[in-house]
């Protein structure tokens, strides 16, 4: 997927679900620089200091109105539970 991407820097921001030392040593393979909330209550880690770098308090702003409106459409705009069954009704 990233060698699909036109030239420059990649970012990727994800849940503290991917704060794992073997999935971000491959991101960074991939010339993809990780922007992983940190999983404080986890033993599995994949450092021990905080992002100091800008762009991470970005990416989690940004994450933050993306996950606002998952929140908003599971909550208020019915979407918790699929009422149609079948791919053409769901599309």
């Amino acid at each position: 997927m990233t060698e699909q991407l036109p030239g420059g820097r990649v970012t990727l921001g994800m849940d503290k679900g991917y704060d794992y030392p073997a999935f971000i040593a491959e991101l960074r393979h991939m010339t993809v620089t990780p922007h992983v909330a940190q999983n404080t209550t986890d033993a599995v880690r994949s450092t021990d200091e905080p992002p100091a770098h800008p762009g991470y308090a970005v990416s989690q702003r940004k994450r933050k109105l993306v996950e606002q409106a998952f929140g908003w459409m599971k909550t208020v705009g019915g979407l918790r539970k699929l009422r149609h069954r079948g791919g053409p009704l769901v599309y």
